[in-house]
């Protein structure tokens, strides 16, 4: 985990994603790059007066750089703070793409929380890099040292698994829920993830679940009766147009989750 970029937009260090991204630059030695997006300008009217707010909410945000700058100083770590000016989901996705993770807020009983989470889904649709989510009540010191993966067999569910792999080789206890189901009946699954992990130094618990049965609710609510720190799994394992429609664990989720979630389509 060499990079590392947090969506801070206008939170402050009390943000506990601010607060998990310190921490993990810190602990793996990565660099950090604080991030607020600002809006395109407007094409029309075609006035000064009109590029007056766009103005201000850029002067606003770049004079946020020396404290992040200090911020980071104070916390033993290497970063930068960048502005980029665009449309928010296809910037945020295209940038996080320059780093191993991207820490993101995930609302927690705000009244514009279901628009955020729309954005976060439509952010991890793109294909954007490994989103961290960190609920904006969580508290803790981010160490994860219990961790939760959902494993399906799915490409999603891989590179949530690749992402985390840091943090897993570093873990105190790794429980997997093995829901793979990618084998043919009696024969091993197409994909030899236990030996994979085993040779990377990764110890795990596994659990088998099915993945029709043991949806996000369940799966969320046993990885915290477990004591788990985080989860790790793949997103919108089907379309998210049927996921929408249907619901799913994704959607669950993203609108639920009292747990810090690093998540990959």
């Amino acid at each position: 985990m060499r990079d590392i970029t947090v969506n801070v937009g206008v939170a402050t260090e009390a943000e506990p994603a601010v607060a998990c991204a310190l921490s993990l630059a810190k602990r793996f030695g990565a660099f950090l790059t604080g991030l607020q997006i600002l809006p395109e300008a407007p094409p029309l009217p075609g006035t000064a007066r009109a590029a007056e707010p766009l103005a201000a909410a850029e002067d606003a945000a770049a004079s946020r750089q020396a404290w992040w700058d200090a911020l980071c100083r104070r916390h033993g770590v290497s970063g930068a703070w960048e502005t980029p000016c665009g449309m928010y989901v296809p910037t945020l996705a295209l940038r996080s793409l320059l780093s191993d993770v991207l820490v993101e807020s995930l609302p927690v009983g705000s009244p514009e929380g279901l628009a955020i989470v729309d954005e976060l889904s439509r952010v991890l649709f793109k294909g954007s890099a490994p989103l961290l989510l960190v609920p904006q009540n969580c508290t803790g010191d981010f160490e994860f040292r219990r961790i939760a993966v959902g494993w399906n067999g799915s490409s999603e569910a891989l590179r949530a698994i690749y992402a985390a792999l840091p943090l897993l080789r570093v873990a105190h206890e790794v429980i997997v829920y093995d829901g793979d189901r990618s084998g043919l009946p009696g024969a091993p699954p197409m994909l030899r993830l236990r030996e994979w992990l085993g040779h990377r130094g990764v110890r795990c618990q596994w659990i088998g679940f099915d993945p029709e049965q043991m949806v996000g609710s369940a799966l969320h609510d046993d990885a915290q009766a477990r004591h788990a720190g985080l989860l790790v799994m793949g997103a919108w394992g089907r379309s998210r147009m049927s996921e929408l429609v249907l619901g799913g664990a994704t959607r669950w989720l993203l609108g639920h989750s009292r747990l810090p979630m690093l998540l990959a389509h």
